[in-house]
């Protein structure tokens, strides 16, 4: 099983100080193995599955050095206070640890390692973020533990087994509920996102060689290829605003991809990673609900810039998420009603055979199948390379 880690700028400065400042003055220190740029471990569960970690030590020591652990569950409440996350404790009955206790052997500076093993997932809920705090003790040489790296937070979230729309160049769905709608007229920021899937790209003589994912035209539209750059490459157009993005799409594989602009900057995220950013300082509104070519679209605009793949999870928010906030909840969002009145989130279809194009946010922006929209098992989520 993959593990992916999430960055945290303040906390990698803490710890990266911590360390810094215990090794210059020369004092014998041990901390996590790992966490000097994060204390975080993320883990994609699909099973039963075991994670190691390991202890280091700032010097080798002459004798062996045992070293204690334990997990800290109330330290889970402390993190999410800290850094307005919102993970929770997996409950004991699906996981343990190894051992307790591991060594640090004479003359090496990194102990043997302990794993944590997921033993059940049925305790786990989709969508849901878990966290297993593990905490360094005490070692057997009362060697200091670093402060900024005495925590690993285990992350655990599981794989989500679901299916998409299937638009085969020949359906799409489409908004009639968002044009002319003043709620989406003159947005202060705006986010997009959607999962997607390319079988195939337009040609580039099929002119302009457009396929379009996500948005309006002429407004804030996501679309692949274009006459100005590749047919893989994608683009958003709108507004005196265009972003290209440097990544050259691969068919077959499942791409989180984003857009952000909060009236200053716009970003495209690919997977959560920033790929690439323009000024949109000065531009005309954000109007979501503007009726050119019929509004908003997923999978066509135009009539005749159809895309050939399979798309799943779209979202519009009406202000600037975050890369954390993409990649912690790509896969689902739980609570799509608190999400809208608490969030500024405006509309969410999973696309799914289950909902289909119904909005979950209970706005009442329906996504109508226009043609015969298939849908399709075996969409995981999240994509594991």
């Amino acid at each position: 099983m993959k593990t992916i880690k999430i960055l945290a700028l303040p906390l990698m400065l803490l710890a990266l100080a911590g360390c810094r400042k215990s090794m210059e003055a020369g004092i014998a220190s041990v901390w996590f193995t790992g966490t000097e740029d994060v204390p975080e471990m993320s883990i994609y569960v699909d099973g039963p599955t075991s994670a190691a970690f390991s202890v280091t030590s700032s010097v080798a020591s002459k004798e062996d050095v045992t070293v204690d652990v334990e997990v800290d569950a109330a330290a889970v409440d402390v993190y999410n206070a800290k850094n307005g996350t919102t993970y929770q404790m997996l409950p004991s009955s699906a996981f343990n640890l190894s051992s307790n206790r591991t060594r640090i052997a004479a003359q090496k500076s990194v102990s043997d390692p302990i794993s944590l093993n997921v033993t059940s997932m049925d305790e786990m809920e989709d969508g849901v973020t878990y966290c297993v705090p593990i905490k360094i003790a005490n070692t057997s040489n009362n060697q200091q533990i670093l402060r900024a790296s005495k925590y690993v937070y285990m992350i655990l979230k599981g794989v989500i087994h679901t299916t998409g729309s299937d638009f085969n160049q020949n359906s799409c769905y489409h908004v009639p509920s968002m044009m002319n709608s003043s709620a989406l007229a003159d947005l202060d920021a705006c986010t997009i996102e959607i999962r997607v899937k390319m079988d195939n790209f337009r040609s580039a003589r099929e002119n302009p060689g457009i396929a379009t994912l996500i948005g309006v035209e002429e407004t804030f539209l996501l679309r692949f290829g274009d006459i100005s750059c590749d047919k893989n490459q994608l683009q958003l157009a709108g507004r005196g605003v265009s972003i290209t993005s440097k990544t050259h799409f691969e068919t077959d594989r499942w791409y989180h991809i984003a857009v952000v602009d909060d009236r200053t900057t716009a970003r495209l995220y690919v997977d959560g990673e920033l790929d690439t950013e323009v000024s949109s300082s000065g531009k005309s509104a954000i109007n979501l609900g503007n009726t050119w070519q019929d509004g908003f679209w997923i999978g066509d605009s135009c009539g005749n810039r159809k895309m050939d793949g399979t798309v799943s999870e779209a979202r519009v928010w009406n202000r600037a998420l975050s890369p954390v906030e993409m990649t912690n909840n790509q896969c689902i969002i739980t609570d799509p009603a608190a999400a809208a009145k608490n969030d500024k989130l405006i509309a969410y279809w999973r696309l799914d055979k289950d909902n289909k194009g119904a909005d979950l946010t209970g706005n009442g922006y329906t996504a109508v199948a226009s043609g015969s929209v298939s849908y399709v098992a075996g969409v995981d989520c999240p994509y594991l390379q």
